[in-house]
């Protein structure tokens, strides 16, 4: 196990920005650990000391990427002063309008060099952020909004959708093209939580967020 000094963290920062830069130049199945090594100057046993194999480093490297979202999902849907449903109507917006540009960030996946990586962010995805979700929708069948009864699936279930049908970083949807996506889906997501018709709707989510969370 690699011992983790603040040298030792910086090194591996140091590979992880070569590896994706790398991979947003050539992407990930074009480019070798050779190449990374020869981008920073450095021994081939200085980078399988922080990385065992370059599939752990990709892992590596989406799941810092994806811990910036992690926390703006987190500063929100961890707050006490929230109900569910204001919860949930902040997702809709954050996905809609991208404040943090998490679009950008996950753009070189785009790339078919880089469907392996594709793959560990959709993994990644549903992992780390699964578990807030499911407390969220348990927090709303407690306030009496949602009607959920199995909150675990139904959270993966919502993710998956949201990551496949909306989110950009898979797909290069314009903003137009996102907001048809949410809205065909309105009824299927309100049937979901078992919320009434048209709480879902973009224009009451987009006030609920307004007023009470931005």
């Amino acid at each position: 196990m690699v011992r983790i000094t603040k040298g030792t963290i910086e090194r591996r920062n140091e590979i992880l920005d070569m590896a994706e830069k790398l991979f947003r130049e050539k992407g990930y199945n074009k480019t070798s650990t050779t190449d990374i090594t020869k981008g920073l100057g450095v021994a081939q046993g200085t980078l399988y000391y922080h990385f065992s194999s370059k599939e752990i480093l990709a892992k590596e490297l989406v799941n810092r990427q994806l811990q910036l979202v992690h926390k703006h999902f987190s500063n929100v849907l961890l707050r006490t002063d929230l109900t569910a449903y204001e919860k949930l109507a902040w997702i809709f917006i954050y996905e809609l309008d991208d404040p943090h540009n998490h679009v950008e960030i996950f753009s070189y996946l785009h790339n078919d060099h880089n469907s392996l990586l594709r793959q560990m962010l959709y993994v990644q995805t549903i992992c780390q952020f699964s578990p807030i979700v499911t407390e969220m929708i348990l927090q709303g069948n407690q306030e009496g909004i949602f009607k959920v009864e199995i909150p675990a699936l139904i959270a993966e279930f919502f993710l998956s959708t949201i990551h496949h049908w909306v989110d950009s970083s898979l797909f290069s949807w314009t903003k137009k093209e996102k907001i048809a996506r949410i809205t065909a889906l309105q009824s299927t997501f309100e049937h979901l939580f078992g919320l009434e018709e048209n709480q879902l709707n973009l224009n009451t989510l987009r006030k609920v967020v307004a007023e009470k969370i931005q």
